[in-house]
């Protein structure tokens, strides 16, 4: 398995190539010579991006088809996007909303399938975008993004005519090595769940009895919003139309508890037309020893 340092330094090597046939497909798809150069690539944090993310900007959200929950990113902030459409409209930009974005869509998705391009010939493989998505907005970090131990981030020059800025590409360590067609594992994922699903038994004694004895026996799983304490005579009181107020703030993950007990959380989805639970994160629990209280 190649380590952090390995897969930033070979990501590093491609982003010449890759930026350049961005260069070139930007280009075509706005009509005038758009160019990417001096990529910096480098091992960041989330946390250490805050502050220059605290401000509204255009977020472009994709992912490769090969990996559809490996969320990646790119950040340009609303100067530069402005200055990009002044030059491609040849018009004075007053403001950056949805709408300015939405009009040149395909200039900014020229970007991913760019980039779709550009690691497709590097890994001799067609490469597709999943999930396209293109945002203006404060940005806030997908889950992946989240639970990343280190992030790969590249920041590269856009110029265009008289424009001059940057753009900024995130990914996580997955992503990092897919590029770099390196491998990489997060030893954070290895979960009992996970050991499951690709047919191991993660409790198995040298005895061989594991939970293969207890496969059958039905879970019963709920979803918890959150939590609150009343007083009775306040319990008594409520009606038709009263609002009860949990303890967790909007956004934040729900608890997946199985028989009552806590074990994952996630973000709520909507599946057609029922919710849904994405898990974010698996609770590591110690299991209580034979003969004592669970």
């Amino acid at each position: 398995m190649s380590n952090q340092a390995e897969i930033i330094s070979r990501l590093g090597n491609l982003q010449g190539q890759i930026w350049q046939t961005i260069s070139q497909a930007v280009t075509e798809a706005a009509g005038e010579a758009v160019n990417f150069a001096n990529p910096l690539t480098v091992q960041t944090y989330a946390d250490d991006l805050i502050a220059e993310i605290s401000a509204p900007m255009v977020v472009i959200q994709f992912s490769f088809a090969d990996q559809p929950d490996n969320s990646q990113i790119l950040l340009i902030n609303q100067e530069t996007f402005a200055n990009l459409v002044m030059v491609l409209k040849n018009d004075v930009i007053e403001e950056v909303d949805d709408a300015l974005v939405n009009d040149h869509r395909m200039v900014l998705e020229a970007m991913v399938n760019g980039i779709c391009l550009a690691v497709g010939n590097a890994k001799n493989h067609v490469c597709v975008a999943n999930e396209l998505n293109v945002k203006y907005q404060i940005f806030t970090f997908p889950p992946n993004l989240q639970r990343a131990d280190w992030l790969g981030r590249v920041q590269v020059a856009m110029s265009c005519d008289d424009l001059s800025g940057t753009m900024i590409w995130l990914m996580d360590p997955q992503s990092a090595a897919y590029i770099a067609s390196l491998d990489y594992a997060d030893e954070s994922q290895d979960t009992p769940f996970l050991q499951l699903q690709n047919g191991l038994d993660p409790y198995a004694t040298d005895e061989g009895n594991g939970l293969n004895l207890l496969y059958d026996v039905p879970l019963e799983i709920s979803v918890e919003l959150g939590r609150v304490k009343m007083m009775v005579r306040d319990v008594l009181g409520l009606g038709t139309g009263a609002i009860i107020e949990i303890d967790k703030a909007a956004g934040e993950p729900v608890d997946v508890m199985v028989n009552g007990r806590l074990v994952a959380r996630g973000e709520v989805v909507v599946i057609e037309d029922n919710f849904g639970v994405r898990i974010t994160e698996i609770v590591q629990q110690e299991r209580p020893r034979v003969g004592e209280a669970a």
